[in-house]
């Protein structure tokens, strides 16, 4: 599912596994991005704004309706990001995912800390 979104960017694998009322919070200074189109376009962005993505999810926890997920992400920055400055060069981070599953199995809610 992650490496779907960031690796590839595909809009179906968002359609897939977010809910339309998807409520997504970012540590990067963007605010609560709410509904699968904002998240497309912040997706997007993303896209646009890194090159050569590589994600690999390190481990997963599941509780409920709630699973997290520790990631390694090694990307290229060829340009600025919600206020970041573009390094030119490449960034590396250990990003933490958490995902709130709806009763339809969908994503409703979605925290990432440590992006970038």
């Amino acid at each position: 599912m992650l490496n779907g979104i960031f690796n590839e960017g595909v809009d179906f694998v968002i359609d897939e596994v977010c809910s339309k009322n998807i409520v997504v919070h970012v540590s990067a200074g963007a605010g609560d991005i709410k509904g699968i189109k904002a998240f497309k376009d912040y997706v997007k962005d993303f896209l646009r704004t890194f090159k050569d993505i590589h994600l690999d999810v390190n481990d997963l926890h599941a509780e409920g309706d709630m699973v997290d997920a520790h990631a390694s992400l090694v990307a290229t920055n060829i340009a600025p990001f919600r206020g970041m400055p573009a390094n030119r060069g490449e960034v590396t981070t250990e990003p933490v995912f958490f995902f709130k599953f709806g009763p339809d199995g969908k994503i409703v809610e979605y925290w990432q800390e440590n992006i970038l």
